[in-house]
């Protein structure tokens, strides 16, 4: 391919690395395409984000061997932008009717007072993982760790907040009373959240990590080191992993 750049080689340390990812951007540092490459620097995949082309813009990466043929994509969900949780699919293979994996994008609200990455379950076959990020730590941007089955998945379809209609034809005395119950309602609902998220925060098990991603100053974009074969196996679905956490990370 003409228009991509040789891969520079990067000084990182020699370890479990599955894929190496260098992004292309706008000059608001929104990436356009991504190129991923092996733990030897060799091409593997390059990934286009052809949802920008699209009237609503979507999160739709497409996914491109180096001789142009379509490979794969990461298909974004039919939902309102404001849901807090949202599934993707991962399909591999020009003609894949089924899902090759799911990706799945939780915000709880307290990482969204605190500004913190949302997290991202990835579940292929059997095998399910999370991976949890601190977006001040460039060495250890986001961890991956292993998704214990008992474990209760976030409900698809959480909104941010309630809304609280008001009838058309109460009186503006009746409308005030309803909207200051409503705040108080609410602020309540959010409060009682809070504390169990908290909770549930403390009480998390203890997970097996079993990789990371990396955000170096130079060379790659993104690093992914991991130890877990069947992400190993899979690069186009770390690279997917990571082109929805840069496109949160810039949105």
């Amino acid at each position: 391919m003409d228009d991509i750049p040789e891969l520079e080689a990067s000084e990182e340390r020699e370890r479990d690395v599955a894929c190496l990812i260098h992004k292309q951007t706008y000059a608001d540092g929104r990436a356009y395409r991504y190129l991923i490459s092996d733990g030897d620097r060799q091409l593997l995949y390059v990934a286009k984000r052809t949802g920008l082309l699209l009237p609503g813009q979507t999160r739709l990466t497409e996914f491109f061997d180096a001789e142009e043929n379509p490979v794969g994509r990461l298909q974004p969900p039919e939902v309102v932008p404001w849901l807090r949780a949202k599934n993707y699919d991962v399909y591999i293979g020009e003609e894949a009717e089924e899902p090759f994996a799911m990706i799945r994008e939780h915000w709880r609200l307290v990482d969204i007072l605190l500004l913190r990455m949302p997290r991202y379950e990835v579940h292929i076959g059997e095998h399910h993982y999370i991976a949890e990020g601190n977006r001040y730590d460039a060495d250890h941007f986001y961890g991956i760790f292993v998704l214990e089955e008992e474990e209760e998945p976030p409900v698809e379809g959480v909104e941010a907040a309630p809304d609280f209609a008001l009838e058309a034809e109460e009186t503006e005395e009746k409308a005030t009373e309803s909207e200051a119950e409503a705040e108080e309602f609410e602020g309540t609902q959010v409060l009682e959240e809070l504390i169990d998220e908290d909770i549930e925060e403390e009480t998390e098990p203890e997970r097996e990590q079993v990789g990371q991603i990396e955000c170096p100053t130079a060379g790659p974009s993104y690093i992914v080191e991991t130890e877990a074969e069947p992400l190993r196996e899979a690069p186009l679905v770390l690279a997917s992993l990571v082109a929805l956490i840069d496109m949160e990370r810039h949105s």
